[in-house]
């Protein structure tokens, strides 16, 4: 006869297989909801569809572009919302730790897209608010000719489906000049500096349009003996896209005469809600923006303090630090020739980097990632207006490598103390070993939604913090200046959020902000005041950066006290790397 003891272990055996049950059970309920709402997104996405998929869903996307009209951004606002309501269904607690993780990141993702969607201007898939549907960062006319040059063409479905995007490409213009008029009926329209440069650059676009967008794509059609595609390119360049960037332009020229020079989103309908609500989209923690001010004040000092010794060490010992850094941009031991020959050597300098640091990785992570990954110059339509750098993972069908693009406009930008630094973030342990290492995780058998799932504080805080862990595994033991280099990029982030929440919060001018960053951050005029023009248009995107890498400071941190001895970074970085993208509030709870 079985004793009390025994009956109580089985009774306690029983529960906890019933519990284990009903969390598989619920875990599949999850997996098969997120799965068709991933599914109905790539439906309204294109763009992403022929990104992601290698089906033959990805071969129809080929040939359509993102419907940005306002009835495009109306339809995705309320498969949000529907997901939203859906998701609440699912009861969390039932839920396996895993899939606990995947249901807390697609909750906090579905309401930015709901909360943020319903005001006005845009979001990206990696919940960026922006609040100007087009600008000199955004816009079909500013992501699509990079895509367009790029074309792989070797079929007659290929062209086809060339040909067909381009024609779209005309639609989509259109239906953001009908967005453009749309927000400023209801007192939104950009800053007249704004208008500006991103007037000026659609006027580049228009100029060398044919470079831009059909004679690569048309000279790899006929090299593939593939006839008629210069033609009908030709057609639909004439045609339809000029006149819709005639439009475009139109459409942004009509507000100019009128337009604020107030670089702030305060100045709009609701400016102060939307601001908050930016905050927290691009930091994914609610952080309300006078104390992420003082965050930012309070990391930037820190890193003044250190920065300001390791030059003394180097002899640079007068002047305040934003003058050393300055001085220090200016040693010609640091400089390229501000001619192609010297734009040449800034990217072998950086692919030579990239080749030497994969020996060092080993240190700090367990999987590496491959080295299928190159340096390139960012278009030269589009750099007045584009940031310092970015990376671009290589698409699912493999068909070109990872892309660390560098605005080349002037050298000076780029003094060699510089550029490692630039390669740890874009590069690795950065973004291209951020990317690899999840990939590889990941698998065929990877859930799309965790595969397309971006949050900015996890993206750039990883590359940010990846620029300390460049330093932890030796990447700067034989380079002082190097070294600097990467204090400063710190630096330089945490007086991103001062700036960005000045701007906004504070009330700060573009005149003041600007002359903020030279005089404190030691930025350089013209890359300080491009900076600037991103943050306006990008409201609290420029604070993801610093806020995810003190995030994954800190629970690093707590990982290591937790675990004691047995602590390994190598281990926490897999974990982190492996798991995905995720807000900072999950990735606390989840890796801490």
């Amino acid at each position: 006869m079985p004793s009390r003891r025994d009956f109580l272990l089985g009774a306690s055996a029983a529960a906890v297989g019933a519990e284990r049950a009903l969390a598989a059970h619920g875990d599949a309920a999850l997996v098969a909801l997120l799965s068709r709402h991933m599914d109905e997104y790539l439906a309204l996405a294109p763009e992403a569809a022929a990104s992601l998929l290698t089906d033959s869903r990805a071969k129809a996307a080929r040939g359509r572009l993102n419907d940005r009209s306002p009835a495009g951004k109306a339809a995705e606002v309320a498969a949000a919302r529907r997901w939203r309501a859906e998701l609440k269904r699912i009861d969390r607690g039932a839920l396996s730790p895993a899939r606990q993780v995947d249901h807390d990141c697609a909750a906090f993702a579905y309401e930015m897209l709901d909360e943020v969607g319903a005001r006005y201007g845009f979001q990206d898939h990696a919940l960026r608010p922006g609040p100007y549907l087009v600008n000199q960062m955004a816009g079909a006319y500013y992501w699509q000719p990079q895509d367009f040059a790029r074309e792989p063409i070797a079929t007659r479905e290929d062209a086809d489906l060339y040909l067909s995007r381009l024609a779209d490409f005309a639609r989509v213009l259109d239906g953001e000049s009908e967005g453009i008029r749309k927000d400023a009926a209801a007192g939104v329209t950009p800053p007249d500096f704004i208008i500006d440069r991103t007037v000026a650059q659609l006027v580049d676009l228009r100029s060398t349009a044919s470079a831009a967008l059909t004679d690569g794509p048309t000279a790899r059609a006929a090299k593939a003996g593939v006839s008629g595609v210069d033609v009908a390119a030709r057609e639909i360049l004439d045609g339809r896209v000029m006149p819709a960037l005639n439009r475009q332009i139109a459409a942004l020229r009509a507000h100019r005469a009128t337009a604020s020079s107030e670089a702030g989103v305060w100045r709009l309908p609701d400016g102060a809600a939307w601001y908050a609500l930016a905050l927290r989209s691009n930091t994914t923690v609610a952080t309300p923006p006078e104390e992420m001010h003082r965050l930012g004040l309070a990391t930037f000092e820190a890193l003044r303090g250190q920065l300001d010794g390791m030059l003394r060490a180097q002899g640079f010992a007068t002047g305040t630090v934003a003058e050393r850094i300055k001085a220090l941009d200016h040693d010609p031991r640091q400089l390229k020739p501000n001619t192609d020959a010297g734009r040449a050597e800034i990217l072998q300098f950086s692919r030579d980097h990239l080749a030497r640091l994969h020996d060092l990785l080993p240190r700090g992570f367990r999987t590496l990632p491959d080295r299928d990954i190159t340096v390139e110059r960012i278009p030269m339509a589009i750099e007045a207006g584009a940031p310092g750098a970015y990376y671009e993972g290589p698409p699912a069908d493999g068909s070109r490598p990872g892309v660390i693009s560098i605005n080349l406009k002037t050298t000076e930008e780029w003094p060699t103390w510089r550029l490692k630094t630039l390669i740890h973030h874009e590069g690795d342990p950065g973004h291209h070993l951020q990317n690899g290492v999840f990939v590889r995780a990941a698998g065929p058998g990877m859930p799309l939604n965790k595969r397309f799932a971006q949050f900015s504080a996890y993206v750039e805080g990883w590359a940010l913090y990846a620029e300390q862990v460049a330093v932890e595994i030796g990447a700067y033991d034989a380079d002082p200046f190097g070294h600097i280099g990467a204090v400063q990029s710190a630096l330089f982030r945490a007086a991103r959020i001062v700036v960005d929440t000045g701007i906004h919060h504070k009330r700060w001018s573009r005149a003041e902000a600007t002359r903020w960053m030279v005089e404190n951050a030691g930025e350089q005029p013209a890359s300080a005041q491009r900076e600037i023009d991103r943050y306006c248009v990008y409201p609290g995107q420029a604070c993801a950066f610093m806020v995810g890498r003190l995030e994954l400071m800190r629970t690093r941190e707590t990982a290591r006290r937790r675990l004691g001895p047995a602590f390994d970074v190598r281990d926490w970085h897999e974990a982190v790397l492996r798991a995905g993208p995720m807000p900072m509030e999950v990735l606390a709870r989840a890796m801490g």
